[in-house]
């Protein structure tokens, strides 16, 4: 027997937990084909491995990279993804895929191009089906697997700023959408509860469309209404239950009455009074799952994350939000309103940093914290993020930071990225303009090397985060495991040199440590030089 290639002399990480072991590794035919001591196998081609730790390639279960695949380029604009190991995405996140189109929503899908990467996408399909056959057609860099977002079907539907519920005929035309987009290979259903149309879902209508993924077995995602102490989501007191935790509560009914499979997105308390409702929602979880609800979450390990501006308003204000922001008086109200707010979760505009304003008059200011942006620009600073949101027709991209932590307290970010439950995401809008999120660079290597080595976990748990854990979340039998008939996917790495580079002041580091990358047998990444031309992934469908 040979192979075609040989990795040996390694220590491998197989992804299932198990302790790191010595061992060999041979391909074949975008397959392993051995493990063990492989000594006598003969190879086309060998990789030294000595000193080194080979994993299975990383599983990002939380990614918008979708949308960066139908350009020509995309190979360079993913260079930081596949640079910190990652051979896999799940996309389609937070209730915003690329499809399905209809007249009522394919302006929508077009500007949100423009938050996702800062560029209109040529939108050349419909149908779920004509997207993912697009990628086949085109080759991917890296494999994708494909959510279909429950905001885009309601948009296409109802349209994009209808409040009302759904009739019977409206939701049928959705059932209609969805399965179609789960025939044609999308491996479950994502929500974007705190986005504009997703904001707008009722329980009802949730529990219907929770149904239609249990019903092929499929996974549920989950943005939460409300990650925060109190938000302009609900009227309720939040003293008397904090809107995060009812809008957890919300989530966990639904698909316990549905019998759907749920994954919370990128769980994370905003401001600093949200800070210690983490052990709360932590137990809550934790009994539902031994009620019998099959629920896990995931999460990145920094303490900002990515959003457009427009988040921060309630959803009585969407429809006619532009109308708001330019009136005076309105704009008053808006003030009073959010300084209660703020001051309820420890949060403000101060914590906000400019990725890219998407917006010509404000781009100079892409990097700085609002504060320091509006006293350059020489304007108050609601009036400054006002017609930020304006001018950039709500696709001004930012970086909220106080998310789990701040400083010296990651205390809650800690309890969440160490639990069982929890696998590790970067859940980033990665773009080629603006200022970018550190996670788009450091994600994977911030947890094996910065959390491991603060003990948080152990390497073979943090590379079961990223891989074994996250391909069991999916049904994947082929992936996310180091045996014999799993894809080739693989990464190895020199852990006395990695680290994660990439800072909140300079995101755009590429980490240290990360030497080969395998995609289906293709080599990727070779001791630091990475093929952008390479169409080694595949579009993975469920």
């Amino acid at each position: 027997m040979e192979c075609e290639v040989k990795l040996y002399g390694g220590e491998v990480i197989d992804g299932s937990g198990s302790p790191a072991r010595r061992a060999d590794l041979a391909i074949s035919d975008g397959e392993i084909v051995a493990i063990g001591d492989l000594e006598a196998l003969e190879a086309e081609r060998t990789v030294d491995c000595s000193g080194k730790t080979v994993t299975p390639g990383f599983i990002d279960i939380h990614s918008h990279g979708d949308w960066l695949l139908p350009f020509p380029t995309h190979g360079e604009l993913l260079e930081p993804f596949v640079r910190q190991g990652m051979t896999s995405i799940v996309a389609g996140n937070c209730g915003f895929s690329p499809a399905p189109l209809s007249d009522l929503n394919r302006d929508m899908v077009q500007e949100n191009s423009r938050l996702m990467i800062d560029d209109c996408v040529d939108l050349d399909w419909t149908t779920m089906e004509g997207f993912l056959d697009s990628l086949d057609q085109n080759g991917v860099v890296l494999n994708m697997a494909e959510l279909v977002g429950h905001g885009i079907v309601r948009a296409a539907v109802t349209g994009p700023l209808n409040m009302d519920v759904p009739d019977s005929e409206e939701l049928a035309l959705m059932e209609r959408l969805i399965k179609e987009s789960l025939d044609a290979g999308c491996v479950g259903i994502s929500t974007g509860l705190g986005y504009a149309p997703g904001i707008f879902a009722q329980e009802e209508e949730l529990k219907t469309v929770a149904g239609w993924a249990a019903g092929r077995d499929k996974l549920f995602t989950s943005h939460l209404k409300a990650y925060s102490w109190a938000s302009g989501v609900y009227e309720s007191d939040p003293a008397e239950k904090p809107h995060n935790i009812k809008a957890l509560e919300e989530v966990l009914e639904v698909c316990r009455e549905a019998g759907a499979r749920l994954q919370l997105s990128h769980l994370i308390f905003v401001g600093r009074n949200t800070w210690p409702t983490y052990s709360e929602v932590l137990d809550r979880i934790e009994k539902a799952r031994a009620s019998g609800l099959d629920v896990a979450f995931d999460a990145f390990p920094y303490t900002a994350g990515n959003t457009t501006a427009a988040v921060l308003f309630p959803p009585p204000m969407l429809p006619r939000l532009e109308e708001i922001l330019a009136d005076p008086e309105e704009m008053n109200g808006l003030r009073a309103f959010a300084d209660i707010a703020f001051e309820q979760i420890g949060f403000t505009l101060d914590d906000i940093q400019i990725m890219n304003a998407n917006a010509e008059n404000f781009d100079r200011y892409n990097g700085m914290f609002v504060d320091v942006a509006a006293r350059e620009a020489g304007m108050e600073i609601w009036d400054f993020y006002a017609r930020m949101v304006i001018e950039s027709r709500r696709n001004a991209r930012v970086l909220l930071h106080k998310y789990s932590g701040g400083g010296e307290d990651e205390e809650a970010l800690r309890a969440v990225l160490g639990h069982p439950l929890c696998t590790i995401e970067t859940d980033t809008l990665l773009s080629p303009r603006g200022s970018q999120n550190p996670a788009s660079y450091g994600t994977f290597p911030r947890a094996m090397s910065t959390y491991v080595e603060r003990g948080l976990f152990d390497i073979e748990q943090a590379v079961h985060k990223m891989t074994g854990a996250a391909a069991e979340r999916l049904g994947w039998k082929d992936r996310g495991l180091l045996r014999k008939g799993a894809a080739a996917d693989l990464t190895v790495i020199d852990r006395s040199t990695l680290h994660d580079t990439a800072t909140f002041e300079k995101p755009d580091a590429f980490p240290t440590g990360v030497e080969h990358v395998f995609i289906n047998g293709w080599q990727v990444l070779d001791s630091g030089h990475y093929d952008p031309s390479l169409r080694a992934g595949r579009v993975l469908r469920g």
